[in-house]
């Protein structure tokens, strides 16, 4: 439309008719709406708008939209979430349980400008589309039945365990509620595949899901109209046709004996594409005659079971959200992904900074042989295993990438990005060693046998929801998760639980305090298959909990492996023989240098290379 001078009229609708009020905005002039803002609008019924919620601007030609930093729930327009609106004149939006309907400039608040309506209805000959705020005047006829009726919806959804019966019962309760309905059809499309030219209906997709029920008497097959299912789902309004009963019209394909119709949008995230059809006998002229002002209140009805059904696939989504991502996910993390539009976004595969740990169950094999009688006991040792790293894993705030057999790849930094670098994933090792430290000792306990060799790393990878459609799953990779895995097996060759790399080394300088976990250098190394050499640490827990490893001993291991790496070698043997006998790190590093003859080689650049992992 062109731009204008003129005011415009704004309806503000509750869910009760006295919630009401009508409203002008004049032009160029910035307008607050809140509960209880300290100046402009009040609305003071919907505990969903906060207090300061929203500034309006109309500016003669939009009305434009911007939620303040303090408003908890978004608007709502088309059922999508959004914090900032674009606006034309006529258009609608949501908030809460509140419709704000935008009229035409000039016109009264409630009332019509010049030659133009201010409800948002469509008009394609003998057909009128119905808005929220245009079906909230309407008064339910029925009432008593209809109540009835929705009483009994509880036990009904109860029962209705997928889509096709939730479709089922609705279609039924309609047909109940409605006399003079005929047909009702519950469907659902891909509104990815809805065509955006009403002109091009023969591309209208097949429904994903779809239920019919008729009347007993009903004869014939009951097609609903695409043309009008395409209005309802496009404008998200719902649409009314009823035959003059003289000449088909064309845009609207009737059943066989049916005159009239209407159509009913789903409103919702968890409903984007699904709507509710109703249908029967009667035209605006002949001998049975049926008006708008007799549909109406049957439409509204039908309005009231379409926000039960988008409540109860919006909750149903949820739950099934909830359920598979708990498996993968922290319950901090879950709670993140709350927001179905946000999730979808969330889950995308992106490359960050990450954190992974790799942790290998040891002794699996020996307690096979103890328990090849008793494999079911087995399993369920084998299970408390995998399950002590799951939760130290999502106690951490981390993701469980994958399961492979006694071992557990965890990973940090998507979807939730990191704000302590891999100091989650460090808490989380030091978590996973001290339970199976405890558990490994208690005769007949399930982690009896059992001990664990841990690996984290830190840097660059991709990570993100990976798969099929059908075979959907969270992945990593990157060099930092097979430099996690090379970390984990050299746990088994310096005999320590947990090895990190020099990026994580930094951090733990840096934000560990030595009463959480404590820092051991052990060599610079080459680990087989990669090229570059890392310094490798090891992750101890707090000297109360290994008292044996002094302050003094790793103060004087630090300075034998800097030796080596100097290529100082007769200075670090000389520390290192000094270490007690049963001292892994000191022994495997003496190997090591006694492996070149205790001489440097002569194109040594601080690094062993490994020949096993």
């Amino acid at each position: 439309m062109a731009k204008t001078d003129s005011p415009l009229p704004l309806s503000i609708q509750g869910v009760e008719a006295v919630q009401r009020i009508e409203k002008t905005l004049p032009l160029g002039v910035v307008t607050r709406i809140g509960r209880m803002p300290s100046s402009g609008w009040a609305i003071p019924w919907d505990r969903s708008i906060s207090r300061e919620h929203a500034d309006l601007t109309w500016n003669g030609e939009r009305l434009l939209l911007q939620l303040t930093a303090n408003a908890q729930n978004p608007a709502l327009y088309r059922g999508q979430p959004e914090r900032t609106l674009n606006l034309a004149a006529g258009d609608w939006f949501q908030i809460g349980q509140t419709i704000f309907q935008l009229g035409m400039p000039g016109g009264r608040p409630g009332g019509e400008a010049a030659g133009e309506s201010t409800t948002t209805s469509i008009r394609l000959g003998d057909s009128r589309g119905y808005s929220m705020t245009d079906l909230r005047k309407v008064q339910f006829q029925n009432a008593a039945r209809q109540l009835e009726l929705l009483s009994d919806l509880p036990d009904a959804i109860r029962n209705s365990n997928t889509d096709v019966d939730l479709c089922h019962m609705l279609s039924q309760i309609l047909l109940k509620a409605i006399p003079h309905a005929d047909a009702v059809t519950v469907a659902g499309y891909d509104m990815a595949h809805l065509s955006d030219e009403y002109e091009n209906i023969k591309k209208f997709p097949d429904p994903l899901v779809m239920q019919t029920e008729t009347r007993d008497h009903f004869e014939g097959r009951f097609l609903p109209s695409r043309r009008m299912i395409w209005l309802a789902l496009r404008e998200e309004q719902s649409v009314m046709h009823i035959d003059t009963g003289k000449q088909q019209d064309d845009r609207f394909t009737m059943s066989e004996g049916l005159g009239w119709s209407f159509c009913c949008p789903v409103r919702g995230e968890a409903t984007r594409g699904w709507c509710m059809y109703v249908s029967g006998q009667g035209h605006t002229s002949g001998s049975l005659v049926i008006s708008e002002d007799d549909l109406a209140p049957d439409l509204r009805f039908t309005e009231v079971v379409a926000q039960f059904m988008g409540s109860i696939r919006q909750v149903r989504l949820l739950q099934q959200q909830k359920t598979q991502l708990s498996t993968f996910f922290s319950p901090k993390v879950v709670e993140s992904l709350a927001d179905p539009r946000r999730a979808a976004q969330l889950l995308m595969p992106a490359e960050r900074e990450i954190s992974v740990l790799f942790c290998d169950v040891r002794g699996f094999s020996y307690r096979s042989e103890q328990l090849q009688g008793r494999l079911p006991y087995l399993l369920t040792c084998v299970t408390e295993a995998l399950g002590v790293m799951a939760s130290g894993i999502l106690g951490a705030d981390g993701t469980i990438a994958d399961f492979q057999g006694d071992a557990a790849l965890g990973f940090w930094g998507w979807p939730v990005q990191l704000k302590d670098g891999p100091l989650p994933a460090c808490r989380a090792a030091l978590a996973i060693y001290k339970r199976f430290a405890s558990g490994t000792s208690e005769v007949g306990g399930l982690l009896e046998g059992f001990s664990v060799g841990i690996g984290v790393a830190h840097g660059r990878a991709l990570a993100g929801q990976i798969g099929t459609h059908s075979q959907a799953k969270v992945g990593v990779f990157g060099p930092v998760v097979n430099q996690g895995a090379r970390l984990e097996g050299l746990t088994k060759f310096f005999e320590v639980p947990i090895c990190i790399d020099e990026t994580t080394t930094a951090f733990v300088r840096e934000g560990l305090p030595p009463e959480e976990g404590r820092l051991r250098v052990l060599a610079r190394l080459r680990p087989k298959g990669m090229k570059i050499p890392i310094t490798v640490s090891a992750l101890l827990p707090p000297q109360a909990e290994m008292p044996h490893v002094t302050a003094n001993l790793l103060q004087r291991s630090e300075v034998a492996v800097q030796a080596v790496i100097d290529g100082r070698w007769d200075a670090a043997r000389a520390i290192l023989k000094a270490f007690p006998e049963d001292d892994a790190p000191s022994r495997k590093l003496m190997e090591m240098m006694a492996g070149h003859g205790n001489e440097p080689p002569a194109d040594w650049d601080g690094a062993f290379t490994m020949g096993t992992k």
